[in-house]
C-alpha cells in the first residue's frame, strides 16, 4: 500500500469534520457552529470556508498551527443533538474529536511514517473496520467542487428536526393506509421520501418567505406528499391521471384535494385559484414540461426529475454521451428552465432514491417574453418528434409490459430457438452459456420486434421464463438445472401446475424424477 502524504492527510481529515455521518449511521449530519484558529500565539475568530482551504494548502504556505472547531451531530433519532469538538494540529499532524456524550466515544487520528494512526479508549474494532478504510478511500479520493451539496437551500438542523416530527405525526397511520390498501410497493420507501421532501419544501418555503397560497403537485401518483403537505397546514392540489387506492383512506378534505385528470400540456388549466407552486415529484413524462407550464402561470416551481423523456412523451434521446443519462437529463430539464426564464436553483435532497436532485425555479425574468417560450417549445418538438406531431404523454389505462401479452407462440418459438443455442454450446448439454449480445444477435429483427414493444427486450423475456434459463453472472445466460422440489422455498414454490419443459424438450430428459420435480412428468 502507497505511503499517505501529508497533503492526503489533511484532505481526508477534510472530509471526515463534514462527514463523520458517514461513519455512524445513527447520525443524520454535521453541522458546524464555531471555528478559530491558533496564530502567532493567539486564538482568532475563524470560518469553515477558511478551515477548509488551510487544509488543502501547501504545508509550508499555512499561516496559522491549527483550528478548534465546535460541532453539532443532528441525530436522526434522538430528540437531542450531540456536540462535539474537534482539534486540528498542523505541526504535529493530528486532528482529535472529542463528544459530549457518553454515546460516542472520541478519537484522534495522526500520521507516522505514511500510515494513519488511530487511537480511541476502547473502540479498537471500529477504528479499523470503519474509520481506516474510509480514511484511506478520502486520501485517494478525486474532490469534485462541482457536485451540488446535499440540502444546501436549506437550514440541516431546522430539515432535520422537522423530518423526525413529520414521521413521529404521520408514518404509523400511513403505514396502515399502505397495507389496508394492499400496495404492491415499498411503503418505507415511499413513505420516508416523501415525508423528506416535505420537510425540505416546508423549510424552504420558511426560508425564501415563498410559503404558497396553494400549490398544485403534477403526476402526484398516491397523492402521499399532497396528503402530508395538507396536514401540515399547506393548501394545495394533486393531478394525476388515474385515482389510487389510497386516495380514499386520506381524510375528506384531502380526497376532495385529488383531482383525476390528465395533465395535457397544452390545454391543461388549474381547477382552483390562488396557485402560486408547481411540484414535480418524479413526475416522469411531465418533468420537461414542468418549467414551461410554471412559466406559461408565472409562479414558482420544485422539480425532483426521474425517468428521462422528451417534451413530445417519447424517450428521452441523448444529447451529451459523456455523462450518465440521469445528468444528461436533468442537463436537458435545467436548459428548459433558463429557456422559460427561471433563475435556477439546485439542491441535492437526503432521500432513499438514487434520483435525488432538485431544481426550483423561484424568481422568474420579467423580461423573457410568453412568445419566446412557446417558441422554444415549438422548436424542441419539431427536432425531436418521434414521426407523431402530437404530444403524447401517458395513457390512462396502463399497459402491461412483461411478456404476458405477447402471442405464446411467439414466445415459445423464442423459447425453443435460445434453448436450442445454447444447449448446442456444451458437448454435455447442461453447462451451457451464452452472453446476451450472442443470443440477441442469433435471433432476428422481427423476432425481436415481437416482444421489444411489449416487454422491453429479450432480458425480460428469459427472467419470466426463470424454470429453464439462469442468469449467470455478467452477460452470460445459461440453462438452470432442475433441483428437487424437497430444496426449493415453500413460499415461492408452485407443484404440478405445469408440464416438465425438460422432460419434453432436452435431449437427456429430466434429470429428477416425477416425485422430485414440482412440473408435471
Amino acid at each position: 500500500m502507497a505511503a499517505v502524504e501529508e497533503a492526503q492527510f489533511w484532505q481526508a481529515i477534510g472530509i471526515l469534520i463534514k462527514n463523520y455521518h458517514a461513519l455512524n449511521k445513527k447520525i443524520f449530519e454535521v453541522v458546524i457552529t464555531q471555528v478559530t484558529k491558533q496564530q502567532n500565539g493567539r486564538v482568532c475568530e475563524s470560518s469553515a470556508e477558511e478551515l477548509a482551504m488551510s487544509l488543502k494548502e501547501d504545508p509550508s504556505q499555512r499561516t496559522c498551527t491549527g483550528f478548534t472547531i465546535g460541532f453539532k451531530l443532528l441525530s436522526k433519532k434522538l430528540a437531542e443533538n450531540i456536540l462535539g469538538t474537534g482539534i486540528v494540529d498542523f505541526e504535529n499532524c493530528l486532528y482529535e474529536c472529542q463528544f459530549a456524550s457518553d454515546s460516542i466515544e472520541g478519537f484522534s487520528v495522526g500520521l507516522l511514517g505514511g500510515e494513519f494512526k488511530l487511537k480511541s479508549k476502547s473502540n479498537t474494532n471500529w477504528l479499523e473496520f470503519v474509520l481506516r478504510p474510509k480514511l484511506l478511500s478520502w486520501s485517494q479520493s478525486k474532490q469534485d467542487e462541482a457536485k451540488v451539496k446535499s440540502l444546501g437551500l436549506v437550514n440541516v438542523e431546522k430539515y432535520n428536526d422537522l423530518y423526525k416530527e413529520l414521521k413521529q405525526r404521520h408514518s404509523q397511520r400511513l403505514l396502515e393506509h399502505w397495507k389496508t390498501a394492499q400496495e404492491s410497493t415499498d411503503p418505507l420507501k415511499f413513505i420516508y421520501e416523501d415525508l423528506a421532501i416535505a420537510a425540505y419544501l416546508i423549510v424552504l418555503w420558511s426560508q425564501t418567505q415563498s410559503e404558497p397560497t396553494a400549490f398544485a403537485d403534477l403526476g402526484c401518483g398516491n397523492g402521499l406528499l399532497v396528503h402530508v403537505l395538507n396536514a401540515e397546514g399547506y393548501k394545495g392540489y394533486g393531478y394525476d391521471i388515474r385515482k389510487r387506492k389510497l386516495w380514499s383512506l386520506y381524510p375528506p378534505d384531502t380526497q376532495r384535494s385529488l383531482i383525476e385528470k390528465a395533465v395535457e400540456p397544452n390545454s391543461f388549466r388549474l381547477d382552483f385559484p390562488g396557485v402560486d407552486w408547481l411540484i414535480g415529484n418524479h413526475s416522469d413524462e411531465l418533468s420537461p414540461w414542468l418549467p414551461v407550464l410554471a412559466g406559461r402561470l408565472n409562479i414558482n416551481y420544485f422539480l425532483l426529475p426521474c425517468c428521462p423523456f422528451e417534451l413530445s412523451g417519447a424517450k428521452f434521446r441523448r444529447r451529451n454521451t459523456k455523462i450518465s443519462a440521469y445528468q444528461d437529463f436533468f442537463q436537458y430539464v435545467t436548459q428548459v428552465s433558463h429557456e422559460c426564464g427561471y433563475e435556477i436553483l439546485q439542491d441535492r435532497l437526503k432521500i432513499p432514491s438514487t434520483k435525488r436532485l432538485a431544481l426550483l425555479g423561484i424568481k422568474r425574468k420579467a423580461s423573457k417574453a410568453i412568445e419566446d417560450l412557446e417558441y422554444f417549445v415549438q422548436e424542441e418538438l419539431r427536432k425531436y418528434k418521434t414521426g407523431d406531431a402530437k404530444i403524447k404523454l401517458r395513457e390512462k389505462e396502463e399497459s402491461v409490459r412483461n411478456c404476458t401479452q405477447v402471442d405464446k407462440t411467439i414466445i415459445d418459438g423464442l423459447v425453443f430457438k435460445i434453448f436450442k443455442l445454447i444447449l448446442d454450446s456444451n458437448e454435455d448439454k447442461w453447462s451451457g452459456r451464452l452472453p446476451m449480445r450472442e443470443i440477441a444477435q442469433a435471433l432476428t429483427k422481427e423476432e425481436l420486434s415481437g416482444i421489444k414493444s411489449e416487454c422491453g427486450g429479450i432480458k425480460t423475456l428469459l427472467r419470466n421464463k426463470h424454470e429453464v434459463f439462469e442468469f449467470c453472472g455478467g452477460d452470460l445466460i445459461g440453462i438452470r438445472t432442475p433441483k428437487p422440489t424437497a430444496t426449493l422455498p415453500k413460499s415461492h414454490l408452485t407443484i404440478k401446475k405445469r408440464s416438465c419443459f425438460f422432460k419434453l424438450h432436452h435431449p437427456l430428459g429430466c434429470p429428477l424424477d416425477d416425485a422430485e420435480c414440482s412440473f408435471i412428468h
